[in-house]
């Protein structure tokens, strides 16, 4: 083959190849102009749907505990003011069947029997609120529980005469229930 016939060829190779690469950039051309933005903005929908499904996940995680923290709080204060008032009344009772000469009758001590069952059932139902605090609270406050359970387990052991004013119980619960608050009010 003559030089110039294989030129000729190895020219319209060439043109050939030259109109491949002028076609594969316009296809390409063609895409990204088309499809790009679309899946630039898929990319970026993805990207913060992924992001925000993070942080709704955080938030309500962080609601249900502090949804939690108020229940125990709310029961806390209702069975702490109920387990006083038992306790009062208890007190009470007793102080003035030691003052009389008489013996109480059949249904006054029915009504102190029943008076020491409802101071047991509110102090049940008390520490097992405060149980659940221990869950959804700090150590601060489980810390102050712990403590207030140890000093009523020791009141507990007292005669009538030895027993604090119900005004102890009192502070301790406003103690307690302000301690509860001040963690519920930082989250």
């Amino acid at each position: 083959m003559p030089l110039n016939a294989a030129l000729a060829v190895q020219g319209r190779g060439s043109m050939g190849d030259d109109n491949t690469k002028i076609e594969n950039k316009f296809v390409w051309s063609t895409i990204v102009q088309h499809w790009g933005p679309p899946a630039v903005t898929a990319i970026l929908g993805l990207v913060a749907g992924i992001g925000l499904s993070t942080y709704n996940s955080d938030l309500s995680n962080n609601r249900f505990f502090l949804e939690k923290r108020a229940v125990v709080a709310d029961n806390i204060a209702n069975e702490f003011s109920t387990y006083v008032v038992n306790w009062a009344r208890l007190m009470q009772l007793r102080k003035e069947f030691d003052a009389r000469k008489d013996t109480p009758s059949p249904e006054e001590r029915e009504n102190f029997k029943r008076t020491v069952f409802a101071r047991n059932d509110a102090r049940d139902k008390l520490f097992s609120s405060m149980d659940s605090a221990h869950l959804y609270y700090d150590d601060d406050s489980s810390n102050l529980i712990a403590s207030f359970r140890e000093w009523d387990i020791q009141q507990a052991m007292l005669t009538i005469d030895q027993l604090p004013d119900p005004k102890e119980w009192r502070a301790w619960q406003v103690k307690i229930l302000r301690q509860l608050h001040k963690e519920i009010s930082n989250e």
